[in-house]
């Protein structure tokens, strides 16, 4: 299989190069800085409230992808691979994704590496009717006219992908989860009928008990590797595969310990979630079971956004006026001014996290702050300051490599 996407060819190396001028640095450590620096160079894409375009952030100016969004203030959902985005408008989807016509040596890669950027794709039967998009093991999960449309993340390089389609015989409420592929079998998915949380094998529904759960409204889902979880009607619980007697079997617990909407996101083989009490929520696995770590710990007054790195799960809160970074403890380990956004308010901001990294955007301002922990370093900073040159983007993500396991300490 090939490595999709080849973090994206975007000219990082310029942009690297930028950013690394502007921390400064002196004649015996500036390889070593501009080596570590590299591992976080950007390719930061954007979508923009007043205009469909979407964009790569090249040094201080755009570079427009040949395809437009479907329609103005797009939002964008980063893979969990850190590889594709969907570009989401009312009621349509779109993807960003590498187009690979043929295969090219690396001769020819090389040469073309600093002007390629990735396609804007579209899926028949997605550009209209699709009311939400997930991510789910591998695939978007896209609920179409109450139904879910699989999306391979790989089926994106081709030059006509295609969704994987199954009639569950119900009218969803939420896309549905992948939990397992099986030739044999077929999808194994978790399906939300609007009633239950039902785990499906191809188009039949388990009549087990441990297959089912009461699900009214779901909050939020996140997907690593074998654990899934959901956050529904104030409970939050994980759908687990195994294997038995040669068979994959998905089992549905509730993880003990909360009892409030919880928007969770993963990375790095680890959950975390705010929840509607303005609190962090970390889960942990323990005996082949998802728990909760610790106790639950406050999240930062007038919060405006959040996320986690890719590599070890450190936690970005993001106010108007700073973006801390917390351990999974609850500690927070540093506070970073955003010191050239004084007129800031939420609705400024937009927030894209990376591996050791992360990028606010403030519109107020035009400003684009990339904040990153350097390689043996023990706190994150301020990297570079530079100007954004839009004053509306809508949303954004970061195309990179996400990290596998966690390197925290319990």
């Amino acid at each position: 299989m090939k490595t999709p996407f080849s973090l994206f060819k975007i000219s990082a190396l310029a942009t690297s190069a930028l950013f690394l001028a502007a921390c400064g640095s002196d004649d015996d450590s500036s390889s070593d800085s501009h080596d570590a620096h590299e591992e976080h160079a950007h390719a930061l894409m954007i979508s923009q409230t007043n205009s469909a375009a979407l964009s790569f952030l090249e040094e201080d100016e755009l570079e427009g992808l040949d395809t437009d969004a479907a329609a103005n203030a797009a939002t964008l959902l980063l893979s969990d691979t850190g590889e594709a985005a969907a570009v989401i408008t009312a009621n349509a989807v779109q993807f960003v994704a590498e187009h690979h016509e043929e295969e090219e040596s690396e001769e020819e890669a090389h040469d073309e590496e600093e002007h390629e950027l990735p396609e804007v794709v579209s899926i028949a039967g997605q550009d209209s009717g699709v009311t939400n998009v997930i991510n789910s093991n591998g695939h978007f999960s896209v609920l179409v006219n109450s139904t879910t449309q699989f999306v391979p993340y790989e089926a994106l390089e081709e030059e006509n992908p295609e969704a994987e389609t199954v009639a569950y015989t119900v009218d969803e409420q939420y896309p549905a989860l992948l939990l397992h592929e099986d030739e044999t079998h077929g999808l194994l998915a978790l399906v939300f009928d609007g009633t239950n949380a039902v785990v499906y094998e191809g188009a039949t529904a388990s009549v087990e008990a441990e297959q089912t759960k009461t699900c009214g409204t779901v909050n939020s889902t996140a997907h690593v590797g074998e654990f899934a979880v959901v956050s529904c009607d104030n409970v939050t619980y994980s759908a687990k595969v195994e294997e038995v007697s040669g068979e994959h079997e998905a089992e549905i617990t509730t993880i003990a310990g909360i009892s409030t909407a919880v928007e969770w996101k993963s990375r790095a083989g680890v959950f975390v979630g705010l929840g509607a009490d303005d609190k962090f929520y970390v889960l942990e696995e323990e005996n082949e079971a998802l728990v909760l770590e610790g106790t639950a710990f406050d999240a930062p007054a007038n919060l405006c956004d959040w996320g986690i790195d890719s590599s070890a799960a450190d936690i970005f809160a993001l106010t108007a006026s700073a973006l801390t970074v917390h351990s999974h403890e609850g500690v927070q380990e540093v506070a970073l001014t955003l010191d050239e956004s004084p007129s800031a308010t939420c609705n400024d901001l937009a927030l894209a996290t990376a591996t050791q990294a992360v990028f606010v955007l403030d519109n107020s301002a035009s400003k684009l702050y990339e904040i990153d922990k350097e390689e043996g370093a023990a706190l994150y900073h301020i990297h570079g300051r530079e100007d954004l040159p839009v004053s509306d983007v809508q949303s954004a993500v970061n195309f990179h490599e996400v990290g596998s396991e966690a390197g925290h300490e319990h």
